[in-house]
């Protein structure tokens, strides 16, 4: 048997660590006298190592109580989730790295936004008639039939520019969902008219934008290139009523995964 300090020194812990993990009940010592000392055995020194390196590696204590009890098959699902996991940080950071190093000194030309939650949106397609100078009208559509089907909504309006035709443009308008778990759900419509889309957590890089602004594709894909960003989907675009701008948002990662 290893006093506290000894096994400290045996698997590079310090007592503390040792202490508040012997608290949160995940390394406990083998012996505990009636003074007070605890004595760990050899046995437990993979354990220890295994704990700290968890820690280390960002897992919660929550988790690494979860693994150390787990049966071998929810090991190996903790161990997918925690390699996805730390994949998304590892991304977060190289894209913080390519926005901070791209961004100018006196202002930023594109801005990250974060989806921390998932969003159910409604959407409805439309034709536009070219020259396209606003959406409002769609929006003010799609927003009454939801009304109309009693489907509460929330925030601004999102826009897929599904494909641009000789004479029209097709697109998207979607709503964000309002959501009450105190209540009865809405059934949401599914149909050619109006589908449910579910968006996950996902981080954008935005740019504003405005309908005289006709060189906003060539400026983004320019800014994109400067960053070193590669897009990881669809394009959104974010309308606000009665403002000129808009935002164009290109999701660059998922920032939580299931």
């Amino acid at each position: 048997m290893m006093s506290i300090a000894q096994f400290a020194a045996r698997t590079g812990m310090v007592p503390s660590a040792l202490r508040f993990y012997e608290s949160k009940g995940i390394l406990v010592p083998a012996e505990r006298h009636d003074n007070g000392y605890r004595f760990y055995g050899y046995h437990q020194i993979q354990t220890a190592k295994l704990v700290n390196s968890l820690r280390q590696s960002g897992i919660s204590l929550g988790d690494i109580r979860c693994f150390l009890e787990a049966e071998e098959s929810t090991r190996f699902q903790l161990l997918e989730r925690w390699r996805r996991e730390a994949e998304a940080r590892l991304l977060s950071v190289q894209i913080a790295s390519q926005y901070l190093n791209g961004m100018e000194s006196d202002h930023g030309s594109l801005h990250l936004i974060n989806w921390e939650e998932p969003l159910t949106v409604i959407w409805q397609p439309f034709l536009v008639d070219k020259p396209v100078n606003s959406y409002s009208r769609e929006m003010k559509q799609a927003a009454a039939k939801l009304r109309d089907l009693n489907i509460r909504t929330q925030g601004s309006s999102l826009i897929k520019v599904i494909d641009s035709l000789p004479h029209a443009v097709q697109i998207e308008v979607g709503y964000q969902v309002i959501t009450e778990s105190s209540r009865k759900p809405t059934p949401l419509p599914t149909s050619a008219e109006a589908y449910p889309e579910t968006i996950p957590p996902t981080l954008f890089i935005s740019v504003d934008s405005s309908w005289e602004d006709t060189f906003i594709c060539m400026r983004t894909i320019r800014y994109l290139q400067k960053f070193g960003f590669e897009p990881a989907g669809k394009r959104l675009e974010r309308h606000f009523p009665d403002s000129s701008i808009f935002e164009i948002m290109i999701p660059v990662m998922q920032t939580r995964f299931t």
